[in-house]
């Protein structure tokens, strides 16, 4: 028994209350589906473009380059990029796309202009060719990573650096994001952050969630968000999202993406909304989502601090404590599979939620009013 508790109070640590969020579905992608795209975004606009098809055999790979507005919520396509490319990386600094590496070139690099519409080459990675991972910029600095090998790109010199060696080799198909200014990289269960001012890698929190590769990661809000993938093999896949809070060196689940699971999908963020899209799970796709983290359902985040429930861990009942609220509340207990497991309505104070024929394990709960998110947190069945 102590045992359990100690597990319990550790996934204390790592689970928090999540806050009101959600998806929406924007206007498509300009170019046709496809997945290992490359993606990146300015201070108004996103960018997004290559990658590749390889169904029956063939392998079509892509250089268009599109541009998303979210203002008008609309895309325009650019200039092509030179080369049909997928795999690449991508990094913003001084307010334009860097896009570079993967399976078409040896660490050559080039800049977008936006204002000009045209391409340049930059300064290629002396160290290693980038590919099948995921940039980040910090500072106007722009840093990409092979195996344990991190390498910063200075735009005023047009140079490369290699930094600190990182404790892993972080493989093909992990995925990274930027905050306060420092930079994140997941591979697998494990986060690793990057400090550039003191040059030094730390681990962080495990990832709780199910996938293991091929995510998309973005920030904002000043929390990394990582969203779909792989599960073990690459023909299974998730619909999670989860966001990591450093302050608190935690992470927390996130509204789930509503589309279809897929792996190797393009995020980025534009004025403190999280954008998604194209990827596969056997289809390649071309659809595009904004997350809001701030969902137009006034009032509904100051209801969760009224919820609680008990016992953690449970046995047979949860017990709902919702503190007088009078609006039907929705409840979902989901598995680490990402599998819905009980659901059902929640509409007096004090309710009763049956779990004892569920298999024993943790799961999590969710609880919604009028399908808007307004508490998560973790349980336990022993």
């Amino acid at each position: 028994m102590k045992r359990h508790q100690l597990f319990f109070l550790f996934l204390m640590l790592v689970f928090q209350n999540a806050i009101a969020g959600e998806w929406i579905q924007k206007a498509s992608f300009g170019g046709t589906g496809r997945h290992r795209a490359s993606g990146c975004s300015t201070t108004h606009k996103g960018y997004m473009g290559l990658g590749h098809i390889n169904g029956a055999g063939a392998n079509i790979t892509y250089n268009d380059w599109w541009e998303y507005d979210p203002a008008s919520n609309s895309w325009t396509q650019k200039a092509n990029y030179p080369v049909g490319n997928y795999a690449a990386i991508s990094f913003t600094v001084n307010d334009q796309p860097h896009v570079g590496g993967g399976a078409a070139l040896n660490g050559e690099f080039y800049r977008f202009n936006p204002q000009a519409n045209s391409w340049m080459p930059i300064a290629a990675c002396p160290f290693f060719s980038p590919t099948d991972t995921q940039g980040f910029s910090i500072n106007d600095k722009g840093y990409v990573y092979n195996l344990n090998q991190l390498a910063e790109y200075d735009p005023q010199s047009d140079a490369w650096t290699l930094k600190a060696v990182a404790p892993i080799n972080f493989t093909n198909w992990s995925c990274s994001f930027a905050i306060e200014g420092s930079g994140f990289v997941k591979q697998g269960a494990l986060l690793y952050e990057f400090k550039p001012l003191e040059n030094t890698w730390i681990q962080r929190a495990n990832f709780p969630g199910v996938s293991t590769g091929g995510s998309s990661g973005f920030s904002i809000n000043q929390k990394g968000f990582v969203t779909c993938g792989y599960v073990g093999g690459l023909a299974v896949v998730t619909h999670q999202a989860w966001y990591f809070s450093p302050g608190t060196n935690s992470w927390t689940a996130a509204e789930d993406f509503p589309g279809t699971s897929r792996r190797f999908p393009v995020a980025f963020a534009i004025h403190d909304k999280g954008y998604f899209g194209t990827g596969t799970n056997g289809v390649n796709f071309n659809d595009f989502w904004q997350y809001n983290p701030v969902a137009d359902v006034s009032g509904l985040n100051e209801l969760a601090t009224q919820i609680s429930f008990y016992p953690n861990p449970a046995s047979d009942y949860l017990k709902l404590h919702l503190n007088g609220i009078q609006q039907e509340l929705k409840y979902e207990l989901i598995n680490f599979s990402g599998q819905m497991q009980s659901n059902g309505i929640c509409s007096s104070d004090n309710a009763l939620i049956d779990v004892m024929n569920l298999p024993r394990g943790s799961y999590i709960l969710r609880l919604r009013i009028k399908d808007a998110l307004i508490f998560s947190d973790q349980i336990i069945l022993l």
